[in-house]
């Protein structure tokens, strides 16, 4: 018999825009901000942490294996071990679902997981250098963040975004009803901010500034008060000529992280701790990769049928917005997947899409979303590059 994973605290940054107030900051800071202040916010010592798993997308060598690097920064012991993740889009998923299992199997009973991206310092990488025998001339830099973008093995190595563009032609999913999806993603997020539900789990980060000031960033970077006449204005992005996918009805690209600590219900009792909420399911499914966007939604049935939930039963969804065809194509694919039960906080088109860190931040968001509108049940997916969707499904407590 597993143990049941329960949700004992949940915070996340800021999320910036690339190149924005969060760019000074590298990855590894951000998440050790984000792991420090989920062990504050369990109000708990560092010292009863016992694993960390955390979600990085584009790693370099700043931070060789961040999750443990990260851990010890913000006080947990040398004592505890940690791994970090690289699944795409899913990677903050990943290592919920990672900590989740190795809670439920007995190896630990408390731990940190999370994930972050800092797109804004993602390398550009010199190939070829050590074994190409080239003695003179020239050698070309690749950027990594296109690079993370990209599948090669789809038509000779395409963007997500293109990639996209075929599900759109699957679905028939028009030009409008995207907009409209993102249009109210902005509108969502905004009021939500401006409701204040946010306020009590974003943390804010001093970000530092030239002549050794710094600066205090306190509020997601862009969601935007744009009027609808502004996303029909835009022009298709990735496919010029017929495309339906613009710079205002995809994603963006950012810099944040988010983190939760978790635990089991019995270690949670004997500490005397009333969690936030109970991760009682979460599941993985492969999609094909010419149609990643598919994994957002093809992986809910599964997940529900896991924990023996109907899709009616479930009160809050997120669905992240990694572009809205990706929504449109969910409510088509599940015709009782309701409108006003989905993405009521924002996702991806507003709050932002920092990659390795929006699983965990999906989760977080949840948890606290449950909880202001006293509602029981959420469901948080994501598609994922390569042909992957991830979801969790929470009960508030």
């Amino acid at each position: 018999m597993t143990a049941r994973i329960v949700v004992l605290s949940g915070v996340r940054t800021p999320i910036g825009d690339i190149g924005g107030s969060l760019s000074p900051v590298l990855a590894l800071d951000l998440a050790t901000h984000a792991i420090r202040g989920a062990i504050a916010a369990a109000d708990l010592d560092p010292s009863v942490v016992e694993y960390t798993d955390f979600g990085w997308v584009a790693q370099d060598p700043r931070a060789t294996n961040l999750a443990r690097m990260a851990a010890e920064q913000a006080g947990v012991p040398y004592t505890a071990p940690g791994t970090t993740w690289h699944e795409n889009c899913n990677s903050g998923g990943a290592a919920i679902h990672g900590l989740a299992r190795r809670l439920a199997l007995g190896e630990q009973q408390v731990g940190v997981a999370g994930g972050v991206e800092s797109m804004s310092n993602v390398g550009r990488y010199l190939f070829g250098g050590r074994t190409g025998g080239q003695l003179y001339g020239d050698l070309k830099l690749v950027d990594g963040l296109f690079g993370a973008l990209t599948d090669p093995l789809v038509g000779g190595g395409e963007l997500a975004g293109l990639i996209t563009e075929r599900m759109v032609d699957r679905y028939g999913l028009s030009r409008e009803e995207q907009d409209d999806i993102a249009f109210r993603s902005h509108q969502a997020a905004l009021r939500a901010w401006d409701a204040g539900h946010f306020q009590g789990h974003v943390l804010s980060v001093e970000v530092p500034t030239k002549r050794g000031k710094s600066t205090l960033v306190t509020r997601d970077e862009h969601p935007r008060p744009l009027d609808r006449a502004q996303f029909a204005q835009a022009r298709p992005y990735f496919k010029p000529d017929g495309g339906t996918i613009t710079g205002l009805n995809a994603s963006s690209l950012n810099d944040g992280a988010a983190a939760l600590v978790l635990s089991t219900a019995e270690w949670a009792e004997a500490h005397g701790i009333h969690p936030l909420a109970e991760l009682v399911a979460w599941r993985n499914v492969g999609v094909e990769r010419a149609y990643m966007g598919e994994g957002a939604f093809k992986v809910i049935p599964p997940l529900l049928a896991r924990a023996g939930v109907s899709l009616q039963d479930v009160d809050l969804f997120e669905l992240n917005e990694a572009f809205a065809a990706v929504l449109a194509a969910a409510y088509r694919h599940l015709p009782g997947l309701s409108p006003d039960k989905v993405n009521l906080w924002g996702s991806g088109i507003s709050l932002g899409h920092p990659v390795g860190a929006t699983g965990a931040r999906q989760v977080v968001d949840m948890v606290h979303m449950l909880g202001h509108r006293d509602q029981e049940l959420g469901v948080t997916t994501r598609c994922v590059g390569g042909g992957i969707g991830g979801g969790e499904l929470i009960r508030r407590l």
